[in-house]
């Protein structure tokens, strides 16, 4: 991936807008395929450290989605996903919950 466009994935990833944060997730996730290992552990990194912030429910769905994505594609272990222990399961909805379950498996 272009440094330019990893840059772009990030700034919205990483957005103060809660929809632009939901929006980079999941053009991280449609854009997995064309990762390089470096590349993958750190988009993991920053939407492990996201979801851990993040308030928004649909964003943290994004961001959860993404990060199973990622991992399908090889990109995460514990290091990378050590942010969602912080991530409070009595405070987002059962759906979720599911998803951090599974990535912390």
């Amino acid at each position: 991936m272009h440094a330019r466009h990893l840059l772009e994935s990030v700034q919205k990833i990483t957005s103060l807008d809660a929809r632009q944060r939901e929006l980079g997730a999941d053009e991280a996730t449609d854009r997995i395929s064309s990762y390089s290992p470096t590349d993958g552990r750190m988009l993991a990194t920053i939407l492990s450290v996201t979801a851990a912030c993040e308030q928004d429910h649909a964003a943290l769905e994004s961001q959860l989605n993404a990060l199973l994505g990622l991992g399908s594609g090889g990109f995460t272990d514990a290091g990378e996903l050590a942010h969602l222990n912080e991530i409070r399961l009595e405070s987002i909805p059962e759906i979720l919950r599911e998803y951090i379950i599974d990535l912390l498996e």
